[in-house]
């Protein structure tokens, strides 16, 4: 891991060890972007991560924090410049899932999904918005359910709903920096969060597809690149579903 301030862009992902954040990660190195893989728990994932990345020739680091805790999250970004000397793209990825029917929830679960989906999520933004280089780019990682819920996803849905509204308000508040904000409204998507569901249900959702399976991370990753790139300097304060049609 170096510490020589970097002379490429820098993107700092949250989530970056998992299964979308890990393939986000990867495609952006292969842009020659320099990418700081942020994780909770996932410290070998990480770790091996980032040696996958330096063998392409490409830099990277990774940095451990809980995004639901503000110190945290302040150190986080304050690591990334004190590595790279800049952060110009953040991918507001972390993220839970705790499928709860309503009569189920209690507030613990409550809690545990909404400090990591929405007060994680604003912790990021609050410190993007203060280091963030100007023309910089920020995506946060939303979810196909805010728009097509199922039973036992109230929770979810709600903080990824929260996440996208920051994110508009985000996007009117950086832009006068040349900032876009957006969000993406991820479908199922293998490996991932969706790994966890069961196998009917895997099975729904790729035959809902036109393209009859379910999404991989690079589907994911190949768009964030391009919201990261020049090409999407003009597109801000959007929601752009990234499902292979199936909702």
């Amino acid at each position: 891991m170096s510490t020589t301030p970097s002379t490429s862009p820098v993107a700092l992902i949250t989530g970056g060890a998992g299964g979308i954040g890990s393939g986000i990660a990867r495609r952006l190195a292969r842009d020659g972007i320099t990418v700081v893989i942020a994780y909770s728990k996932s410290a070998d994932a990480a770790q091996q991560l980032v040696k996958e990345i330096e063998a392409t020739g490409q830099r990277a680091s990774a940095v451990q924090a809980d995004v639901s805790k503000a110190d945290e999250v302040a150190k986080l970004f304050a690591s990334a410049l004190a590595q790279h000397g800049r952060i110009d793209h953040v991918i507001n990825n972390a993220g839970t899932m705790v499928p709860r029917t309503l009569s189920d929830i209690t507030d613990e679960v409550y809690d545990l999904v909404f400090n990591v989906n929405v007060r994680g999520a604003l912790n990021v933004l609050k410190e993007s918005a203060k280091y963030l280089a100007n023309g910089g780019r920020i995506v946060n990682t939303s979810s196909t359910m805010v728009g097509a819920p199922i039973p036992g996803g109230a929770l979810y849905a709600a903080s990824k709903a929260a996440l996208e509204l920051l994110g508009a308000v985000a996007a009117k508040e950086l832009g006068p920096r040349g900032i876009t904000v957006n969000s993406l409204r991820v479908g199922a998507t293998v490996p991932g969060m969706f790994s966890k569901a069961p196998p009917e249900r895997q099975a729904a959702l790729a035959a809902a597809s036109p393209f009859k399976r379910l999404g991989k991370p690079e589907d994911i990753a190949d768009v964030v690149a391009f919201l990261v790139s020049d090409a999407g300097r003009w597109i801000t304060g959007q929601t752009i579903t990234v499902d292979g049609g199936s909702t």
